[in-house]
């Protein structure tokens, strides 16, 4: 009861204080006001005296002929350079921002390019300018935790990623990484380290390190020339070679000699094992789904639709073939999906993973397995 007493007390006299603070800042303020008007009374009818720059002007004859002309002239100069220079100006302004927009571009590409072989390390698993490399990898079981061995991990080939997946997708993997691989996530939602502007300027950099149509075209056709050396038929003609169909041989390009990280191949997704040179059942599933047994087949009554599937895959929760649903996780390997639309295109139209009859010698592959 004292405390509660003492604290009335206490705000009471708070608050005394304020209105007496308050008053006494009134009066001032009426005092100021009050000496400020009796001292300007004197002042009234005396303006010309006491304002020093009152003077004499110009003279009417003066105004209306010197005078006028030099101001009329000064105003038709100064519309003639308006006149002139409002549309040089007009004339200018597209290229100025194009180019804006080209050396904000660079910039993101030059930031990107940081990340990549700096901050983020990503060179030191798919190699300079992303031709593709190799990650120490440890393999654990997934049930219990415990080690099963230590791979070399084929880490794909980034410069022909922006042929087959959109720059969405691209950032989808870097923001949440790849389970059961290497990959880290590396977005922020993902916990990694990197905001999204990083992913975004990562992803400038690799758009800007694609190879050219045909490079990619001429390297892939000497890979299979040197694997399997395919006759008119498709079947291999290397002598002792792995594959026995081109089908075959693109289903699992790279895993001899690591060509690409196996950025064009199949079995690099849809064979455990593949990634680390350990390839198990041929289309038995890992990343992707299992094969074999007619499961393809079942999946894409004629050959037709399994080809139209691998070459265009359809976005995420589109459906495909008999009940699939899209998970917008595979590459696009026949159509470049960064270049379907004329107006948002950042990759040509022929900058593809593979050619109609590679695609087409792939799927027969898969559907006797």
């Amino acid at each position: 009861m004292h405390d509660f007493t003492s604290t009335v007390v206490l705000a009471n006299a708070a608050r005394t204080i304020g209105i007496v603070l308050g008053v006494l800042l009134l009066l001032v303020f009426a005092i100021v006001i009050a000496f400020n008007m009796r001292k300007g009374r004197a002042e009234v009818g005396s303006e010309i005296e006491l304002a020093a720059n009152r003077k004499p002007y110009l003279d009417d004859d003066e105004l209306e002929t010197k005078k006028l002309d030099r101001t009329l002239g000064a105003g038709l100069v100064l519309l003639a350079v308006i006149g002139i220079a409002f549309p040089l100006y007009w004339l200018a302004e597209p290229s100025r921002q194009t180019n804006a927009v080209s050396a904000f571009q660079e910039e993101a590409v030059a930031r990107g390019e940081n990340i990549y072989i700096n901050a983020a390390q990503c060179a030191s698993c798919h190699g300079p300018n992303g031709v593709g490399g190799v990650a120490n990898y440890t393999i654990t079981d997934p049930a219990t935790g415990d080690y099963v061995a230590a791979v070399s991990w084929r880490a794909p080939a980034l410069n022909t990623v922006m042929y087959r997946y959109t720059p969405e997708q691209v950032t989808l993997v870097l923001q949440y990484g790849r389970g059961f691989s290497p990959m880290p996530a590396w977005g922020s939602l993902g916990g990694g380290p990197l905001t999204d502007q990083q992913l975004a300027d990562v992803i400038a950099y690799l758009t800007s390190i694609q190879l050219p149509a045909d490079q990619s075209k001429a390297e892939v056709q000497a890979e299979l020339d040197k694997t399997c050396g395919a006759d008119a038929a498709g079947n291999c003609t290397v002598a002792d070679g792995a594959y026995k169909t081109l089908g075959e041989a693109i289903f699992n390009l790279g895993y001899a000699d690591s060509f690409a990280g196996g950025a064009y191949s199949c079995g690099r997704c849809h064979t455990k094992g593949w990634s680390y040179g350990k390839a198990q059942v041929p289309g038995g599933g890992g990343f992707g789904p299992n094969m074999t047994g007619g499961s393809e087949i079942r999946q894409f009554p004629t050959a037709a639709q399994q080809i139209a599937f691998v070459s265009a895959y359809p976005k995420a929760g589109t459906s495909y073939g008999v009940q699939g649903l899209s998970s917008g996780r595979m590459g696009s390997f026949g159509v470049n999906p960064n270049a379907v639309d004329p107006k948002t295109a950042i990759m040509q139209p022929d900058q593809v993973m593979l050619t109609q009859d590679q695609i087409a010698a792939v799927v027969a592959y898969e559907r006797s397995l």
